[in-house]
This record gives structure tokens, C-alpha cells and sequence, in this order.
């Protein structure tokens, strides 16, 4: 019943997309901590994140709680989720890996994106 309810939503599997965000989650995780830092009024409110492969590049993130939220990074202005966008939903919210891969992994969340259904859908 649950996952008929699931695909009436548009939580259908997508195996490509579910890849490429297991991957861009595995990259996350190796991203330290102390390379992640917290909004501040020179950021205008963007997370900043320490670029692994240029130390001295910090990467954006901006509105990672709402519907559309954009990283700097060249794959992320490709509309695509990156690590960055990705270690950010991890250090400041309750949404674990699993999560992230199954709703991003899904035609739902791939074309509709956005945490805000990821805090009010089962």
C-alpha cells in the first residue's frame, strides 16, 4: 500500500539519477567538517564550502532549505545536486544519506527537487 502511495506521488525509481546522487553523497562524506562553514552577513546567508581539489576556492551554497538553492560549483550551475549542496543538507539538517539518495534517486525528486518535500512527505 505504502508504495503504491509513493508512485501516485511521482516517487517512481530512477536508477541513473540514484547513481549519480549515491556518488555525489559518497564525495560529500569525505569532506571535512571544518571545511564547512555556516552563514555569515558577508555571505549574504550562503554556506561555504572549502573546495577539496582548490583549497583556496570556496564554494557557495545558497538557500539550502527551500525549493530552488543553487551551489557556485560548475556542476551545480549545470542544474545539477553536488557534494557541496549535499554535505550542506547533512551538517544542518536531520536527513540522513539514505534519504537524500532515495528521494533525489526518484523521477520525484529529481524533477521537482527541494527540501521542503523532503520534511513534509512520508
Amino acid at each position: 500500500m505504502h508504495t503504491l502511495e509513493m508512485k501516485k506521488k511521482g516517487f517512481i525509481k530512477n536508477k541513473v539519477m540514484e547513481a549519480i546522487i549515491t556518488r555525489s553523497v559518497e564525495k560529500a562524506t569525505l569532506i571535512p567538517l571544518t571545511h564547512v562553514y555556516q552563514p555569515t552577513l558577508e555571505s549574504h546567508g550562503a554556506w561555504g564550502v572549502q573546495g577539496q581539489r582548490l583549497p583556496n576556492v570556496i564554494y557557495m551554497v545558497q538557500f539550502p532549505f527551500i525549493e530552488i538553492f543553487c551551489c557556485t560549483c560548475e556542476w551545480a550551475l549545470r542544474r545539477n545536486m553536488w557534494k557541496h549542496q549535499i554535505v550542506v543538507i547533512l551538517t544542518c539538517t536531520h536527513i540522513s544519506q539514505e534519504d537524500i539518495i532515495h528521494y533525489y534517486g526518484t523521477w520525484y525528486g529529481s524533477h521537482c527537487g527541494g527540501l521542503g518535500h523532503m520534511f513534509v512527505d512520508p
